[in-house]
């Protein structure tokens, strides 16, 4: 009787398995979150369009920059390499866009190692509008090189080893990101520091525009400097090897080597501990008698209800929060570009800017809500009891931040005559934002972080027409401040203080009336669509 055949052992193929599959997962998510509806599908192909647009654009100019001299053919591939690896890196941390597909923490329950699942989030980054385009967009780089084959052979061999530098230090700063996200401290210090970066944008900017010959002059020299760090060397390869500098090319490829390599150890070191552990938000006891906090003293009323708990939203939920301190980052920029170009009256718009950004703010109160919405339902929060309390809630935080964003450049500058016209553009931009945001919260749902997440993490679902929508959005509250900014810019052109009384008593009237319109029909659609945006919302994680 022959003997049975040995069953194979795990080997690279059944490692590498478990992976493909993770890839073939979010392929699948994405091909089904872009067919999901028709209107997705049209976000979809307007977005492809666009982004086809600007890969062609950036594979004729590489194409075209190969018959440059090989020194402006480095300095070119070296920074806008440089620029490339640290958008990889930083834009889905600042952007909170960060991709959550293949999240370690909804894996940490399948029979998955740690390597497993590093394999399958670094091959699903390729999958993806930003994947293709720069692995499309590397591959035209290395036409750049086509004049001399030694570096064109180079860059070729060098292209898998930018990828995992791209890869590998994008999904290790977004885990790092993550779970420092999860700490109060650590994420208030982040907020700070992206407002100093924000503040301190305008000045930068300007001053390389002022002096942009000497920056020309200056970018061989930036260039070179970059191709000795960690986010530059392995776009000074090809050169190397076009001049024969072989030692140089050698000691880049190897210091780019190493940086891969630490970022895979730091990047699995984190994976394991989000695969291991659970995490689990505390919160803290609250003393003998303490009560219900804020709960406690407001009237017993539903929209009472409503606005003390969105109130412990605005204060500590840091997605909320995060609004409230871009707002003085907003006024820093506004001043001194007003000032550098001359255009003071952008400084004077300060306080419908204010009120207008906050105001549209609670247009994703029910996706912020998330399941907690459902505490409304069972509870039998009437629609407009639920649409005031949010915009009571929104009033008490924005009417003092759009005071001061009102009076600020009349206390700097003078010209109190243009008050009366400003004060009630900016009542109308609060108030027929607070509406407009009544009825949108009601009648459109988006994918946000969910409560207790990190702001820096996304759920999977976030398309090109969520995007399209909240710019609509914006320019809906646009238009409804127009009734009263037209005639503050009549009065600035003729000088007639009659135009601003006008704009204040548009303002005075529209805007209330605005604003209860849009509870009055936001609450209606809430309670005909109450259920259906339950489970809108419970479907993002």
């Amino acid at each position: 009787m022959p003997a049975p055949a040995p069953v194979p052992g795990p080997g690279p193929a059944a490692g590498t398995r478990p992976a493909l599959r993770l890839v073939g997962l979010k392929a699948r998510i994405l091909v089904n979150t872009m067919t999901r509806s028709t209107w997705v599908l049209v976000g979809t192909v307007l977005g492809a369009a666009y982004f086809l647009f600007l890969l062609g654009t950036v594979v004729v100019g590489l194409v075209v920059l190969g018959g440059q001299p090989a020194e402006l053919v480095r300095t070119v591939l070296v920074l806008a390499g440089s620029a490339l690896v640290a958008a990889w890196w930083l834009v889905p941390v600042l952007s909170s866009r960060a991709d959550a597909t293949l999240d370690p923490a909804r894996l940490a329950l399948f029979p998955l190692s740690t390597g497993q699942v590093q394999w399958g989030q670094a091959l699903g980054a390729l999958v993806g509008v930003p994947g293709v385009l720069t692995v499309v967009a590397l591959l035209a780089a290395t036409a750049s090189w086509r004049s001399s084959p030694a570096a064109l052979a180079a860059a070729l061999l060098c292209l898998p080893l930018a990828l995992a530098l791209l890869v590998a230090g994008s999904r290790c700063v977004t885990a790092l990101a993550v779970g420092l996200g999860r700490r109060r401290r650590v994420t208030e210090a982040l907020s700070l520091a992206a407002l100093l970066g924000l503040v301190l944008l305008g000045p930068v900017f300007s001053g390389l525009m002022s002096g942009l010959e000497q920056v020309w002059d200056r970018l061989p020299q930036w260039a070179g400097v970059l191709a000795w760090t960690p986010v530059g060397a392995v776009w000074a390869v090809p050169a190397d090897a076009a001049a024969g500098r072989w030692a140089d090319a050698g000691l880049r490829a190897g210091l780019t080597a190493l940086t891969v390599a630490a970022l895979v150890l730091a990047w699995r070191a984190v994976q394991q501990r989000a695969l291991t552990s659970v995490v689990t938000e505390r919160t803290a006891a609250g003393r003998a008698g303490s009560g219900a906090g804020l709960l406690d003293r407001v009237p017993e009323r539903a929209w009472a209800a409503v606005a003390a708990r969105c109130l412990v939203y605005w204060v500590r939920d840091p997605r909320y929060s995060g609004a409230l301190v871009v707002v003085p980052a907003i006024a820093a920029v506004v001043w001194f570009s007003s000032a550098q170009t001359g255009a003071g009256f952008l400084f004077y718009a300060l306080g419908p800017m204010f009120a207008a950004l906050l105001a549209y703010q609670i247009s994703g109160d029910v996706s912020f809500d998330n399941t907690a919405v459902s505490l409304h339902l069972l509870t039998g929060v009437r629609g407009r009891d639920d649409r005031a309390g949010r915009v009571l809630a929104l009033l008490v935080i924005a009417v003092p931040l759009s005071a001061f964003g009102l009076l600020l450049p009349f206390a700097l500058q003078g010209r109190w005559e243009l008050l009366p016209g400003l004060a009630g553009t900016t009542l109308l931009a609060l108030l027929g934002g607070a509406g407009l945001s009544s009825v949108m919260s009601a009648r459109y749902t988006y994918p946000v972080a969910a409560p207790g997440q990190s702001p820096f993490k996304t759920p999977q679902g976030f398309t090109v027409l969520n995007v399209l929508v909240q710019f609509v959005a914006l320019g809906l509250i646009v238009v409804l401040v127009l009734p009263a900014a037209v005639p503050v810019l009549v009065q600035v052109f003729t000088g007639e203080p009659a135009w601003g009384w006008a704009a204040l008593a548009v303002g005075a009237v529209l805007g209330p009336l605005l604003c209860w319109g849009g509870i009055v029909l936001g609450g209606r659609w809430y309670d005909r669509r109450a259920p259906e945006l339950l489970q809108e919302v419970a479907q993002f994680r």
